[in-house]
């Protein structure tokens, strides 16, 4: 999100950058977890004709690799559902992103789900290891995030989000996932809060009501379509009779805000929403996700060591260069 409207150097920094064709992720991706296969072996003794000793055979058998089940988390809102007239789930306590994530509002609001859902990570780790980013304007906000969190970035839409959890529980083999609910109504993230879910959810700063305008097209040739008061943020409660959502707001900690105002900036910015399905104590091991495949960009993480490999790479070259001449010189 953005904190403030990006003053033009801001933009034309990123605006201005080398807009290539997106080439294949070096993103590693877990692969389905398999339950380890077993080795039986059948002893049999044969005499051999002519010796009196015994030859022991065996015979190994293995069985066939048997694939992990995915966990499954049934989240669809049923037909015709009545809400209570409010819910608020207890314990739910807020991250705030400033001052490390000045513009992290996406991942701040991720880890603060993961958080009360027993997960031991942090909103750094999350931004550095885990989100895919995007700082010379190749992709749009539904591929990675757009800049850096760490200063004047743009932002990312609700499937970045889910790549991120789902890289994360790859990295603790959790069978947990997340799960993009985008086009739910108010009352249906309401339902969601109802079940004990907490939603992360896309909305403006101070409820802002601003309309989303084309910044540039991307080197993908998509439109890079932005609201420069893009915020994000998770809702935990609700109470009908008050009018009020009960918020975790990454900007100003645990807040209230009015349901009109909010469902208004809600329906702008997409009815953009995700859940995140089991938590901390769900078994199972982790299986590969449809968002974890549809990774096109590094992390933070991944694109720093590619920038130090080739670094090393050209100073590596160089040595190698002037190495005759160093050994002439020592011969002299």
């Amino acid at each position: 999100m953005m904190k403030k409207i990006i003053g033009t150097a801001a933009v034309c920094m990123i605006a201005a950058a080398s807009l290539v064709s997106c080439s294949s992720s070096n993103v590693q991706r877990a692969s389905e977890s398999d339950f380890a296969h077993t080795e039986t072996g059948e002893a049999n003794k044969s005499s051999t004709p002519g010796n009196d000793s015994e030859t022991l055979i065996t015979k190994a058998a293995s069985e066939p690799e048997t694939p992990t089940e995915p966990f499954s988390m049934d989240v669809s809102v049923p037909d015709g559902f009545v809400l209570s007239p409010s819910h608020v789930i207890d314990g739910f306590e807020a991250v705030l992103q400033e001052p490390e994530l000045p513009t992290g509002c996406e991942v701040t609001s991720l880890t603060q789900t993961l958080n009360y859902l027993g997960f031991d990570i942090d909103k750094i780790t999350l931004a550095d290891e885990f989100m895919p980013i995007d700082m010379q304007g190749i992709v749009i906000m539904d591929e990675a995030y757009i800049g850096d969190p760490r200063l004047d970035g743009f932002g990312c839409n609700a499937n970045v989000i889910v790549q991120t959890a789902d890289k994360y529980f790859a990295s603790i083999d959790s069978p947990c996932y997340g799960e993009e609910l985008t086009g739910s109504t108010l009352n249906e993230i309401f339902w969601q809060v109802s079940q004990g879910r907490p939603v992360i959810t896309w909305a403006t700063i101070d409820l802002k009501v601003t309309t989303p305008e084309l910044v540039w097209t991307a080197g993908n040739g998509k439109d890079f379509i932005f609201n420069w008061y893009q915020h994000c943020l998770t809702i935990y409660g609700y109470d009908l009779d008050k009018g009020i959502v009960y918020a975790a707001d990454p900007l100003k900690g645990n807040v209230t805000y009015p349901i009109d105002q909010f469902e208004t900036v809600y329906d702008l910015m997409g009815n953009q929403c995700v859940v995140i399905c089991g938590d901390s104590k769900t078994e199972g091991h982790h299986v590969t996700t449809e968002a974890e495949k549809s990774v096109t960009m590094h992390t933070l993480k991944e694109f720093n060591e590619e920038q130090e490999a080739a670094e090393q790479g050209t100073a590596d070259s160089t040595d190698e260069e002037t190495m005759p001449e160093n050994e002439e010189n020592a011969g002299d």
